[in-house]
């Protein structure tokens, strides 16, 4: 983990078997090959934004949308989840358990584990998990659950990036 990280208590690792476990309610199957079915169950109300356009993009183009993903999720979790800590999961990856607020407030650009899938699956669950993000790489896209997220973030991101076939909402 690197200092910024460590230094501010921002971003502490967690054991892999129990950060994974409020997830196992979503029944994840990885599978880089399937293109068109969830590698999660939806949750009722679920948004599932399309992110193709963005790979289609090299360059400045391309870094600038997976910036402003990841600004933009930073700003809805810290106005949900206020001083309480998310965690983060990274497949196949440590998980952590960090607050938005301090990530925020320490101008940290990098994340140990993005909101934007460009490479891995990645899922931001709230406090209770009731809300949060899964990110898909190979399909391209971002789920988002939880009325406060959909709403705020979901909101947001529907203004510049269309909705996925898969979405419930």
């Amino acid at each position: 983990m690197s200092s910024p990280f460590a230094a501010g208590g921002i971003w502490t690792p967690l054991d892999y078997d129990i950060a994974w476990a409020p997830f196992k309610r979503f029944q994840f199957e990885a599978n880089y090959h399937e293109t068109s079915q969830p590698a999660i169950t939806l949750p009722d109300g679920a948004l599932v934004i399309d992110l193709s356009p963005l790979f289609t993009n090299e360059g400045q183009v391309f870094a600038a949308g997976e910036a402003a993903i990841n600004a933009s999720a930073l700003r809805a979790f810290v106005s949900l989840a206020g001083d309480l800590e998310m965690t983060a999961l990274d497949w196949q990856h440590t998980p952590y358990r960090y607050s938005p607020a301090k990530h925020a407030l320490a101008h940290i650009e990098e994340w140990p584990v993005p909101v934007f899938p460009n490479g891995d699956y990645y899922i931001h669950l709230g406090p209770d998990a009731a809300w949060g993000t899964f990110g898909h790489p190979w399909q391209r896209s971002i789920t988002l659950w939880g009325s406060g997220l959909t709403h705020s973030l979901g909101a947001e991101l529907l203004t510049w990036l269309p909705r996925h076939p898969q979405s419930r909402a």
